[in-house]
């Protein structure tokens, strides 16, 4: 090819690979009209997921004006007690929707056809589709008012851009949105885990864990000896980044493990889709999670963890050496802006076993990649093909109940092990109440006996159900009906008044379902779930002024018990 022809092709390629990226850096505006600042970011650690989006801080209040992020057209509101609570999902021309969510109010185009939706459906909780362009909304235009609803725990706007074609959820730190970060993410400690029977760290069986010391972003570990490791081994470690104009500990990019100079290992946080979220189970350390409330990235990979966020894998990430030699280990952790901080250190592999392999007892082996069953006098196990991250050498034990279950207490290995999709146990009452058969559930108790529900349904003699966690079971029942409780007296006049509301609360099973009625017409009551209040918001010509008026709210639990309140009230 002549080399001026080559000069411009390359030139021409450049120019339309910064254009390009250009034009994808500027697509969105900021949610909010203030100055970013963030309580969390994309892929940080939660409770059975990765964090789908950013949270905006909104200083503590609610009602600060959410404005779209592109030109574009409302392609889904949704509204339920817990969850995103009230959210607008928004298609963009570009192929990416963008998600604002814990609103407190939509523009009142939208929170009229919202509305009228709920009054025709007779519930609160909606998922809405309206027509194409029904909606249409404008770059910066204000669309909704940020709150505190759903499952939020303080009020913030929680914001998303995904994917339109696949619905993943993308990192929206990747887009040109205005937030600043010029601060180095931060390495707490780093943990050696002996991942097989055969493994040891320092002669023993048991993790290491190490502070990590600091300076100018570089880590190492305290002067006090490099570790000893034979066979298999993994790395964890705990860390964090923070944002300018923010101080709170939000969640890394990407973490990179090198081993002699050797990448074997990066985790990079740039887009995931929602069915695979609860991988963050095997992502990170569980039994730190449970025991600790301490949350640790594992290094390395259990057979069954199948999240795509891994896009760099030697063995898994797993180190295993057959020599007597130091060996150096490099970690590098990213945020999206690029800043960058390493941890290096050493350790001594050793091509003998210095001790005996780990003994374990258990009652049988379950393997990950299969389904598999467990039975025993009084109870069933069945784990379906890929409930386990890795093969689980399961342990299981009956003891008497101190309290007044309908069973003993069956062990079902330990809460410390992490399971990924749901699987079915069913347990043998000792005692069938006749007549209170639908009351009957499992039960998981903590190591006080407390127990929290889990469902199931008696049959064939067993009290079945899907649970997600293992742990200590028993079957129980709940014959109790929730508490209604409303904040002004029968016949009391409320005149003027905007918001009436009444405390709910099951102590049990949990509330499943709720209808207020007053004068005999289904009225719009909102469910937040966090705080047990149905919240009502009286207005003509729903409701005739200046009368006397008959409330009736009738409300039902998980196991069908049921309250009824009758009362009256002047408006």
């Amino acid at each position: 090819m002549n080399q001026k022809i080559l000069f411009l092709t390359v030139a021409l390629t450049v120019s339309l690979t910064i254009s390009s990226q250009n034009i994808r850096e500027k697509l969105f505006v900021s949610p909010l009209k203030e100055a970013p600042s963030l309580s969390a970011s994309f892929a940080e650690l939660r409770n059975d997921h990765f964090h789908s989006g950013l949270d905006y801080r909104t200083g503590g209040v609610t009602g600060k004006e959410v404005m779209a992020a592109a030109d574009g057209y409302v392609y889904r509101i949704a509204v339920s007690p817990s969850g995103f609570g009230k959210a607008i999902y928004i298609r963009h021309p570009s192929g990416y929707s963008t998600v604002y969510a814990h609103l407190k109010s939509f523009r009142p185009d939208i929170d009229e056809f919202v509305k009228k939706k709920q009054y025709e459906l007779k519930s609160f909780s909606v998922s809405l589709f309206p027509v194409h362009d029904q909606f249409k909304v404008m770059r910066g235009e204000v669309i909704a008012w940020s709150g505190n609803s759903g499952g939020s725990t303080g009020p913030h706007l929680h914001f998303e851009i995904r994917d339109s074609s696949t619905e993943e959820t993308l990192n929206p730190l990747n887009f040109d949105i205005g937030i600043s970060d010029r601060i180095r993410p931060v390495i707490d400690k780093i943990i050696l885990y002996p991942i097989t029977r055969q493994s040891s760290v320092n002669k023993g069986h048991g993790s290491l864990s190490m502070k990590a010391a600091v300076s100018n972003g570089s880590y190492t570990l305290p002067n006090s000896g490099i570790p000893v490791i034979y066979g298999q081994t993994g790395i964890g470690l705990k860390c964090w980044d923070n944002l300018d104009n923010s101080p709170n500990k939000c969640g890394i990019y990407s973490i990179e493990l090198l081993v002699d100079s050797v990448k074997v290992y990066c985790f990079t946080a740039d887009r995931f889709s929602f069915n695979e979220s609860r991988y963050l189970n095997s992502h990170i350390d569980y039994q730190a999670k449970i025991a600790d409330n301490e949350y640790i990235h594992k290094l390395f990979i259990q057979p069954g963890n199948h999240l795509s966020m891994y896009n760099y894998r030697v063995n898994s990430g797993v180190l295993h050496f057959s020599d007597d030699l130091d060996h150096r280990i490099d970690i590098i952790v990213r945020d999206a802006a690029g800043n960058r901080s390493t941890a290096s250190f050493r350790v001594r592999s050793l091509s003998e076993a210095p001790v005996g392999p780990l003994e374990i007892n258990c009652s049988k082996i379950i393997p990950f990649g299969k389904a598999s069953d467990f039975t025993a006098d009084g109870i069933r196990v069945h784990f379906p093909a890929g409930a386990l991250y890795d093969t689980l050498f399961f342990v299981y034990d009956v003891k008497s109940s101190i309290r007044t279950f309908l069973s003993p207490v069956h062990s079902v290995h330990n809460k410390y092990i992490a399971v990924h999709d749901r699987y079915r146990l069913s347990i043998r009452p000792d005692t069938v109440i006749a007549g209170k058969e639908e009351k009957m559930c499992l039960a998981v108790i903590d190591e006080k006996g407390i127990p929290s529900y889990s469902g199931g349904d008696l049959r064939y003699g067993y009290v079945s159900a899907d649970v997600s966690t293992l742990g200590d079971y028993v079957v129980t029942i709940d014959t109790v009906a929730p508490v209604i409780k409303p904040s002004f007296a029968s016949g009391a006049n409320l005149t003027g008044k905007q918001v009436f509301t009444v405390t709910i609360t099951d102590e049990f099973s949990g509330i499943k379902s709720y209808e207020t009625w007053v004068d005999g017409q289904w009225v719009l009551a909102e469910y937040d779930a966090k705080n047990n209040l149905l919240i009502y918001r009286p207005e003509a010509p729903v409701l005739n002024g200046n009368a006397l008026h008959h409330m009736e709210l009738r409300v039902t639990d998980d196991r069908g018990n049921k309250s009824i309140l009758k009362t009256e009230f002047k408006w």
